[in-house]
């Protein structure tokens, strides 16, 4: 008992010392708290600016460093991510244009593997249908089947679409025919440095029934503008093949410096004349940031066209690109072009000016502008020029309107005539529900090609059906970049 009765003791002691000590802690650390309270300045003392980390140029024990929030650090925060780590860098988000039409879908998709797909059919008027009574006014049924998948992986990943349309017409003078879009985007990195790129598209059918199909985009940015070559469409009768291959090469040693490699090649053939071209184009680009938003650069290219003519053409550049703002996109290049003889006239310059911009939540706009290559649409054309402007407006939540106009203009060898082109589309949206939209479309086209004047107006009502689930993410075009790429990159990390 004496042993316990000391230990008691003893421990009696030892809670009294260490309640003493808890007291003199807690009355020394109020009183510390009181004096920084009553004086700023003996704080100010107490900081010693070499041994107190501060950004670059700045006094750390300043009045920025007083006022700025105090970080704790947990043991149970991971620690930050490794540059070699691809998970490290920014998602590089790309934009590409729906063979159904709609706004621009956003890939990567947040979703391994996804199988998407949809159907559409439309009731219209055709002012002038094409065949062998081209100027034939007639009622026409079309009808449209899509289907898409979406797959990821750590490092790559890919988008096919595939597009097919029928066509009725009421006029027994006129047979229906089939026209097939294929579409394939393909990008992946070999590591965080040099990445890839390649895309394919193939069209195969009746040229006619380009008018009624969505109008193909080209992408400026997060937005859809339209494809200059929608102003000769129509221009062929019969059965045309077209393919297009694109493939791109990256490197980015820093963020500051990108270099890029690329090579496309594209072939039509017209079975009407058993006629045919292929044009191949090579392009070295430098690109050099000087703000997170900015960039300039340097470039060269050479085209070569074979088949009907043989044309080579070598020029180069500067060029401009600027995002003052997540909702506004400008690019600007030029430089000289020089032709060999197949290729006609000789061209002074190349250019390409593109601007798009969201002026309110409901409003957007764009213009482009190029003196390019042809892309081989028109037989034996080379070098054209073209601007297409158009403008968005959001009526509601379920209501959209939208005009788009462009024209082209350019040569064909052997001939002494010049081709024009002008086309003007006005499209209103209605929103039904998840699944369906109902679409009202007006479009007119009107161009010269050998002489041979064609005006077309055609009128349609469609309504579509993209099942809930199985419609791809698409990318609203009245908000900003940065929104769209927040909310993906969201659903992407889960």
């Amino acid at each position: 008992m004496w042993f316990g009765a000391e230990r008691y003791t003893k421990h009696l002691a030892a809670g009294k010392a260490s309640i003493a000590a808890a007291l003199f802690l807690l009355s020394f650390c109020m009183s510390q708290r009181a004096l920084s309270q009553i004086s700023g300045e003996s704080s100010s003392r107490d900081c010693d600016p070499l041994l107190t980390a501060g950004p670059a140029g700045r006094n750390p024990c300043g009045e920025a460093a007083k006022s700025a929030p105090q970080i704790e650090i947990s043991e149970a925060t991971p620690p930050p991510l490794l540059a070699d780590d691809p998970q490290a860098r920014p998602v590089d988000f790309h934009y590409v244009p729906a063979l159904n039409g709609g706004d621009p879908i956003i890939v990567p998709q947040p979703f391994h593997m996804r199988y998407l797909y949809g159907a559409a059919t439309s009731q219209g008027f055709d002012s002038a249908a094409a065949g062998p009574f081209r100027n034939l006014p007639t009622f026409e049924s079309v009808y449209d089947g899509y289907l898409a998948t979406s797959m990821q992986w750590r490092k790559a990943y890919l988008l096919l679409q595939h597009d097919s349309t029928m066509t009725h017409y009421t006029s027994p003078e006129i047979q229906g025919n089939v026209f097939h879009r294929t579409a394939l985007l393909a990008t992946g990195d070999f590591n965080r440095f040099v990445s890839w790129d390649f895309e394919a598209r193939n069209t195969f059918g009746d040229d006619a029934l380009r008018l009624v199909n969505p109008l193909p985009s080209r992408m400026v940015g997060q937005f859809a503008t339209a494809e200059p070559a929608s102003a000769t469409y129509g221009i062929h009768r019969g059965t045309v093949w077209g393919a297009d291959l694109v493939g791109a090469l990256t490197w980015r040693p820093d963020l500051e410096h990108t270099f890029k490699f690329y090579a496309r090649d594209a072939y039509h053939r017209l079975f009407s004349d058993d006629s045919h071209d292929d044009i191949g184009m090579v392009k070295l680009e430098y690109q050099k940031a000087i703000s997170e938003r900015t960039s300039y650069g340097f470039y060269g290219q050479t085209v070569r066209q074979t088949g009907q003519i043989v044309c080579t053409t070598e020029g180069g550049g500067v060029e401009f690109i600027t995002k003052p703002k997540s909702n506004t996109v400008l690019e600007v290049a030029a430089g000289p072009e020089m032709g060999s003889k197949g290729c006609g006239r000789q061209q002074a310059f190349n250019f390409h000016l593109a601007a798009a911009k969201t002026l309110s939540p409901t409003l957007r706009a764009y213009l482009t502008a190029n003196r390019e290559y042809s892309s081989g649409y028109v037989s034996q054309g080379t070098w054209e020029d073209n601007i297409v402007a158009g403008v968005g407006k959001q009526l509601s939540r379920q209501v959209e309107l939208g005009f788009d106009a462009g024209y082209v203009k350019g040569r064909v060898l052997g001939r002494l005539t010049s081709y024009r082109g002008f086309f003007a589309s006005c499209e209103l949206r209605k929103r039904l529900s998840n699944s369906f939209t109902l679409v009202a479309t007006y479009r007119r086209f009107d161009h010269t090609v050998s002489q041979e004047a064609v005006r077309r107006n055609i009128a349609m009502v469609s309504l579509l059906w993209t099942p809930l689930g199985h419609d791809a993410r698409r990318s609203n075009q009245y908000n900003a970049t940065s929104e769209a790429i927040v909310n993906t990159r969201g659903e992407h990390e889960e």
